[in-house]
């Protein structure tokens, strides 16, 4: 499930991932990233991953015909949560975007809300 954040103000997306993720999370979603980039031009994005169970294929798909289609179009990404692996994508990222990707754990919440919303160096 994707749920939009009370923190998603101007050019923030403020996201939970948590469960099983599907085609129609993303139907909801991808409208919502872009209108904040044709609202914006860049955009900053803040993913709090809890509980992950799945992603679809066809969710994964959409993402990543997204992601490529905006590469360009992000400031900054904080991604939140315990798993391992969120390291590891925070690497492999970069060289398919301009925007600056961190990793946080859960207790680190509120300095990835400041980080993502802090104006670029």
């Amino acid at each position: 499930m994707l749920q939009l954040l009370e923190e998603s103000k101007g050019d923030l997306v403020a996201l939970r991932i948590s469960g099983h993720v599907d085609i129609n999370d993303y139907e909801v979603m991808l409208p919502v990233l872009e209108e904040k980039i044709r609202q914006y031009g860049k955009i900053s994005v803040y993913a709090e991953l809890q509980e992950l169970e799945d992603i679809s294929f066809k969710a994964l798909w959409q993402d990543l015909k997204f992601d490529f289609k905006h590469a360009a179009d992000f400031k900054k990404a904080a991604l939140v949560g315990e798993q391992k692996w969120l390291d590891w994508l925070t690497i492999a990222a970069s060289p398919f975007t301009t925007a600056k990707v961190k990793h946080f754990t859960l207790e680190q919440r509120q300095q990835a809300i400041d980080w993502v919303q802090s104006p670029e160096a």
